[in-house]
């Protein structure tokens, strides 16, 4: 099985057969961010800047605005780091750069440094963004051909973790809207990237799954307000795990939606706290902050 970060990689190079402006722009991590893939098939299509993400923002911006599609990627913490330059540069100036934010979530022990956990609350504040995180291999192919094609600036989370492929082979991404994974009757549970694995293996280890609702969240922003209210006004709870600090995230998110409306629903956000995590292997962490299969099974038979 191939990581979510290695589809991209193959993804991006497939796309670029037929597109030619398409380029990579690397920050000194082609390796880990899997541009390597891009570099070695499109040697002159490919900008290495070096550890240097605020002149690699300024240069895909220039690339952007002439006429270019550059994907920009780093490790999420690292790029969404340089919030200024790419305010200024790429959100001001309504730039179509696709910003790769690679080891978002429990990387593991690549460092707590590099563990990306606020990034989606950054690029979320930006105006003009589009921001997604793909669950898996199958979608994380669908989202890169997605905003390969768009006119304003993205942002996609792609995680560092290797997920079984649980979605259906004819699953086909849904923009803007929560799409289902599992139905259910009377508790909506909302999450996204590779932590949908997670809550759906957790459901199932519940006695009345069937009360649950599993919802992927895979277009943070923009959101359809309208559908995505009818879409849980039916339930008595709202429930959203994400591997990213609560304050700003997914669950901020589904809480802005539901706040203009006469829906009674109770939001409980599980996620990481206002704190900063260790080093470590991913499968510790998660189980650490409760967010492994077993640790959200637990919280789930409480409901």
């Amino acid at each position: 099985m191939k990581s979510i970060r290695e589809q991209f990689g193959v993804t991006l190079a497939d796309l670029a057969k037929n597109n030619d402006k398409i380029l990579a722009v690397s920050c000194d991590l082609r390796g880990a961010c899997k541009l390597n893939i891009f570099a070695k098939k499109y040697p002159k299509r490919f900008i290495e800047v070096g550890i240097a993400e605020a002149n690699g923002v300024g240069i895909a911006a220039g690339l952007a605005l002439n006429g270019f599609k550059p994907f920009l990627a780093s490790f999420s913490s690292f790029i969404t780091g340089k919030n200024l330059e790419i305010r200024c540069s790429i959100s001001y100036n309504n730039s179509p750069v696709v910003i790769i934010g690679t080891h978002g979530g429990m990387i593991g022990a690549d460092g707590a440094t590099q563990s990306g956990l606020q990034d989606i609350s950054v690029m979320r504040s930006l105006p003009n963004f589009h921001v997604y995180q793909p669950c898996s291999n199958i979608e994380t192919a669908q989202i890169i051909k997605h905003v390969s094609k768009l006119k304003s600036p993205s942002y996609v989370r792609i995680a560092r973790n290797i997920v079984p492929e649980f979605l259906k082979k004819n699953y086909k991404f849904q923009f803007k809207n929560l799409n289902t994974i599992k139905k259910g009757s009377k508790i909506a549970v909302i999450s996204s990237g590779p932590i949908v694995y997670n809550c759906l293996k957790a459901i199932q280890k519940c006695n009345d799954k069937d009360k649950f609702a599993l919802f992927n969240l895979s277009t943070i922003k923009p959101l359809d307000k309208k559908i995505i209210k009818k879409k849980l006004s039916k339930f008595k709870k709202i429930i959203t795990v994400e591997d990213h600090t609560v304050e700003g995230g997914i669950g901020s998110a589904i809480a802005e939606v539901m706040s203009n409306t006469n829906s009674k629903n109770n939001i409980l956000m599980i996620g990481i706290t206002d704190k900063f995590i260790n080093s470590d292997t991913p499968s510790n962490l998660e189980k650490k902050f409760g967010l492994n299969i077993d640790g959200l099974a637990k919280i789930f038979k409480k409901i």
